[in-house]
Parts: structure tokens; C-alpha cells; sequence
């Protein structure tokens, strides 16, 4: 997917208004009619991970304001998905180390 001048996609850094230089745009990933784009502000240096695909009604984006950078994000899409089952063990490990750990700093367990 190529971006061109008529395009509008994210033209500008949502904390400090800087206008984003698109030159400097990484694709992260491409798939069908779909691409992932890592922006970055040159001003204020937050950055985020827009997604802009074609579709039935024209060009759609979706923009995440991220702290993660170009190399972390590529990193991240190579890893696998986290299934509902790794989710709940995790949820259900942090609940109670939480709940020890607040117990112990009230005194209601030695």
C-alpha cells in the first residue's frame, strides 16, 4: 500500500501537535490490503502504530499512541498469540500474589 500526498493519514503527533514527517514512516507489516506503520514525532519523540487498510468504503486507520519503539514492535508482532487459558493463569497468579502481598503489609498474615 503506498501513501500518497491525498492521502490524510495521521498528519499530526497527538500530544504536541507537530506535524509528522511521513518520509520517515517504518511499515512494520503488510498483509492483503492492510499495513502496519510505526510513526514517530520528531518534536516531542512519542510515537504510535497506525493501521490503515483499504476497504469497501475507502482508506480506514486506527492509530495506538505507543511507548514501545520500531524494534519492539516488530519484535512483538513475531511472538505468538497469547491463549485465553495463559491469560487466566496469569490473572489468577497476579490476584494472589496481590493478595499475599497486601496481607503481609497489613499484618493479617505473617
Amino acid at each position: 500500500m503506498e501513501f500518497s500526498g491525498n492521502q490524510h493519514f495521521v498528519q499530526r503527533c497527538p500530544f504536541c501537535s507537530a506535524e509528522y514527517d511521513l518520509d520517515d514512516a517504518k511499515v512494520i507489516a503488510e498483509q492483503d490490503e492492510s499495513t502496519m506503520v510505526y510513526v514517530s514525532c520528531a518534536d516531542c519523540e512519542s510515537s504510535i502504530i497506525a493501521l490503515v487498510a483499504m476497504s469497501a468504503m475507502g482508506v480506514v486507520s486506527l492509530g495506538l499512541v505507543t511507548d514501545m519503539t520500531e524494534a519492539d514492535t516488530k519484535q512483538f508482532m513475531d511472538q505468538k498469540d497469547i491463549s485465553s487459558d495463559e491469560l487466566l493463569s496469569m490473572y489468577e497468579l497476579l490476584e494472589k500474589n496481590t493478595l499475599q502481598a497486601f496481607k503481609k503489609l497489613t499484618g493479617t498474615v505473617k
